[in-house]
């Protein structure tokens, strides 16, 4: 009787443990996880001191990502048609770590303005270890209105 009695505390007691420590333990456990998977994918090498040539570097998505390499200690190569503008980004990529940040005016549409840059970097740096194609162009108009003479300058720059 004394052995019946236990074995149903234990039926009760040892299922309701495993529920409350599961229901416990495993959403931290897989917060965790999470968060690792995102930085690991995210963040997967280390730039400090690598070279990031970016084009499109003036402004917008481009300009965004020369200041991410900037704070993680990359030395860039900035590129896109607007120099003025691209100082600017350059000074600022300083500013928020990057140890050298070299400026090159091209338009990338051009294909002898593309071997240009990456040879000026190379020269520059003595190597590149990323490229991000980030220059584009595009054209605000409804399809309907649009000839497709008007779609070459989109692909050939986001090419």
């Amino acid at each position: 009787m004394a052995t019946t009695s236990i074995h149903r505390l234990l039926n009760i007691v040892f299922p309701l443990t495993i529920i409350i420590s599961i229901l416990v333990i495993l959403p931290p456990y897989l917060v965790f996880k999470l968060l690792s998977y995102i930085k690991r994918s995210m963040f997967t090498e280390n730039v400090a001191g690598k070279v990031v040539l970016i084009t499109g570097a003036s402004s917008g998505i481009g300009e965004g990502l020369a200041y991410e390499y900037a704070r993680r200690g990359a030395r860039l190569a900035l590129v896109a048609r607007r120099e003025d503008r691209l100082r600017e980004v350059a000074d600022k990529a300083h500013e928020l770590g990057s140890p050298e940040a070299f400026v090159i005016r091209a338009n990338v549409a051009k294909v002898e303005d593309c071997k240009r840059i990456v040879d000026e970097a190379v020269n520059h740096f003595g190597q590149l270890d990323h490229l991000v194609s980030n220059a584009g162009i595009l054209r605000a108009e409804l399809f309907e209105n649009c000839k497709l003479s008007d779609f070459a300058p989109i692909l050939v720059t986001s090419a």
